[in-house]
């Protein structure tokens, strides 16, 4: 019984090569026809000379990969026939890939994505039908709550409810076309193209599903099916990575050394690292303080900085001050809303850490404007900060006139101009969002400082540590590496910070309201320079990751948190 266990679990014995079945041959010859197909693919992908306005480095690099998966297949073949199991495992995936492909590509066929569109359409406009849903449901929690399991009046009333719900969305989708539609996509498969792709999907499956099933044929022990399996659950988000990650970030750093326009029909050309010179290119003088910054700064450089002492005038000039401007003011907000955000988020979380009554439904209350979209909170805020009609101003306002009656002095009322005033605004996007990234960051510290040991706390007040002793040698430490967390995703998000500026300042010009994404928004999507807008994506990038690696090499020094 040992004996039979062990050859069980021992791949050599199953895996040797053995006699090719029907099935094997059959996959072996249809990962030949994939080959092929794939190598005729590289070889149209090649010949492309347009390949939506990208250049002909695109198609070519994609031609590349395609081959090398040509070949990675038609090495399989012959280990199939070996029973090498690893064969097996790129031949599921080939497969299932291609099933996943030839699903996609059906439904384009089909034309389903177009009736997706008008059943969307269809429901909108029979939104008002929508309400069987909840009339429905409210009689089934009626009935679940009001009667005892198994009466009568109970199982009517759910059968009623779930009978409403069910002619709601019969009605819905009767009204919206449904019938229609399914009549189109019975009749679309008499189309030759339909037919092959259908054929192709069912044969990907077929395949996929047969090689599944050769696992003992294969030797295929325990820990490798389970290692399989366990990648088959990732692979829909490996996909999702794939197609809207990794793709798109190449695509990105393949045209930022372009000078792509995003629009009309010239393909980009190579300018290598032109975007970034011009994004960084810095030129420093030191000056007599009377001189005229055009002419000293070199030709094409504009003023950013200038620092004078004495006679003396240091100026420093760039070949694109607003990318600088933009850097600069991203800087400043991540700066500002670091100190609006994490100590009052601190101090917040410690109130909440307290047993006062009710203090469920203040942490919730103090989250809900974390969950709260960005752009309906700087809708709110932008008429919170009118200055004619907006709350704030008329609380100034009123606050000013009551101090000026009551103690008779004659405080000027400063009508602050909170989305106009370019030495204003920044300070206006920062408390929005400061109060709208409060909740998350005071959860975070109140786990944290949940997970303190109380009894440190005690030993330390039994020692004579006062308050302000206890949280600064104590709290602070034991919770650094929450503090830390907080810091570095408050940090990203700020540097990050695209949304606020956009919707809260509206159709405003001035530049203050520039972060770096909204520069990079601006290049790419407003004056059309697409190449330049991925080269500052980068850039942006790579000071995100420089700041953060800082930020994990200070917090290595602290033993709270490297223990």
């Amino acid at each position: 019984m040992a004996a039979t266990s062990n050859m069980a679990l021992t791949p050599q014995a199953a895996g040797k090569p053995g006699t090719l079945t029907p099935a094997l041959i059959l996959l072996m010859l249809w990962h030949g026809v994939i080959g092929i197909g794939l190598l005729f693919g590289a070889t149209q992908l090649w010949a492309v000379e347009r390949f939506f306005n990208l250049g002909t480095f695109v198609p070519k690099f994609i031609a590349v990969v395609v081959i090398a998966l040509a070949l990675v297949n038609f090495i399989s073949i012959p280990l199939l026939a070996r029973r090498n199991n690893n064969a097996r495992l790129i031949g599921i995936l080939v497969n299932f890939f291609g099933f996943a492909l030839a699903l996609l590509l059906l439904g384009h066929v089909l034309g389903l994505y177009l009736g997706i569109d008008d059943l969307a359409r269809g429901l909108y406009q029979n939104a008002p039908l929508l309400l069987g849903f909840p009339i429905g449901y409210a009689l089934v929690w009626i009935a679940r709550r009001f009667f005892a399991d198994d009466s009568l009046p109970r199982v009517r009333l759910e059968q009623i409810g779930l009978g409403v719900m069910m002619l709601t969305l019969v009605i819905i989708l009767w009204q919206s076309g449904l019938a229609n539609s399914i009549g189109t996509l019975i009749s679309a498969f008499i189309r030759p193209e339909v037919l092959v792709v259908t054929a192709a999907l069912i044969i990907f499956l077929a395949a996929g599903i047969t090689l599944l099933r050769m696992g003992d044929m294969f030797g295929e022990t325990i820990l490798q099916r389970e290692a399989w399996q366990g990648w088959l659950f990732l692979m829909p988000n490996f996909v999702n990575f794939m197609l809207f990650f990794a793709m798109p970030l190449l695509l990105s750093f393949y045209l930022s050394f372009t000078d792509y326009a995003g629009v009309g029909n010239t393909p980009p050309n190579f300018i290598l690292f032109d975007n970034y010179t011009r994004m960084v290119s810095l030129d420093a003088v030191v000056v007599p303080a009377d001189s005229n910054p055009q002419t000293v700064l070199r030709q094409n450089y504009q003023e950013i900085a200038r620092l004078t002492l004495g006679d003396q005038m240091f100026l420093l000039g760039a070949r694109d001050p607003l990318f600088w401007q933009s850097l600069a003011t991203t800087f400043r907000y991540c700066i500002l809303l670091l100190l609006f955000s994490i100590p009052p988020a601190l101090g917040l979380a410690m109130l909440l850490n307290s047993k006062i009554p009710g203090m469920k439904l203040f942490r919730a209350a103090y989250f809900l404007p974390s969950i709260a979209a960005v752009v309906g909170v700087a809708l709110i805020w932008q008429w919170l900060y009118n200055p004619i009609i907006g709350f704030i101003n008329y609380s100034i306002t009123n606050l000013v006139t009551g101090i000026n009656g009551l103690l008779g002095t004659a405080i000027v009322d400063p009508e602050i101009a909170w989305l106009t005033d370019e030495r204003i605004m920044l300070y206006s996007v920062v408390i929005m969002a400061a109060w709208q990234i409060i909740g998350f960051n005071s959860v975070i510290l109140l786990a944290g400082l949940q997970g303190v040991p109380k009894e440190v706390l005690e030993a330390a007040t039994v020692d004579g540590a006062n308050g302000w002793t206890r949280f600064r040698k104590i709290l602070l430490p034991l919770i650094a590496p929450t503090t830390f967390f907080v810091t570095v995703t408050t940090l990203i998000s700020g540097l990050q910070a695209f949304s606020e500026m956009f919707v809260l300042f509206g159709n405003s010009t001035s530049n203050a309201r520039l972060t770096t994404v909204f520069y990079l928004y601006q290049q790419g999507f407003q004056r059309f320079q697409m190449g330049y807008a991925s080269a500052t994506a980068w850039v942006l990038f790579a000071v995100i990751f420089a700041t953060t690696l800082i930020q994990f090499r200070l917090s290595s020094s602290n033993q709270a948190y490297s223990d």
